[in-house]
């Protein structure tokens, strides 16, 4: 039997879409204008909600940031990165995956991370979700090298630190966008070249 005390009603359905749309719109708005320059007022007009709606639905502007990180770093597409790379025997073919994964979150992602990165030089609050984003991003990657050693794939002398800040450095954003688009390397040209300097740092022959 349904239990009908756990279907969501109208007023849950519709809670839900304005608060989308209020996501949505702080998320253009971020991206053309900055996090700082923006209001909460001008989201609300942008989303056709009032700004108490702002505040009640989504804690401002602060929560639509960590709205934002969340979506990021917490996803649905970081779990599934991590048990694809779970999912494969070697280690090269864990970084592989990996760097797929980072490709994917670039293409999900990469509007949000250049939001939060600029706004963290000049806001606080942004320069502490950027290091909760950062920590995250540390596990998420320290969990996939912990299963290189596991499997004895790791180089000999480079320890799991190690090998995390490696990769941390390799693949961060600003850097992957560096060869990418500046060099004008594209983004398959890039995910090869970075993986290969990882496999030739972190793995065993």
């Amino acid at each position: 039997m349904t239990d009908h005390a756990q279907l969501p009603t109208r007023r849950d359905r519709y809670a839900e879409m304005t608060r989308r749309e209020i996501v949505t719109a702080a998320r253009q708005l971020f991206a053309v204008q900055g996090y700082a320059r923006t209001t909460v007022e001008q989201i609300s007009r942008a989303a056709r909600v009032s700004p108490a709606t702002v505040y009640a639905q989504c804690g401002g502007k602060e929560g639509l940031l960590g709205t934002l990180i969340d979506m990021w770093t917490a996803a649905q597409l970081v779990r599934d990165i991590i048990a694809a790379c779970e999912a494969v025997d070697t280690g090269r073919a864990k970084l592989e995956v990996l760097a797929e994964g980072y490709v994917a979150i670039y293409e999900e992602s990469g509007d949000i991370i250049r939001i939060v990165e600029r706004a963290a030089s000049s806001v606080p609050v942004a320069e502490d979700f950027l290091k909760t984003a950062d920590e995250r991003h540390l596990q998420a990657v320290r969990q996939i090298v912990a299963r290189i050693q596991d499997i004895g794939d790791l180089a000999d002398g480079v320890s799991v630190e190690d090998a995390v800040r490696i990769i941390f450095f390799h693949f961060r954003y600003d850097q992957f966008a560096l060869a990418a688009d500046t060099f004008g390397w594209g983004v398959d040209r890039t995910r090869r070249w970075i993986t290969d300097r990882l496999e030739s740092a972190i793995l065993r022959d």
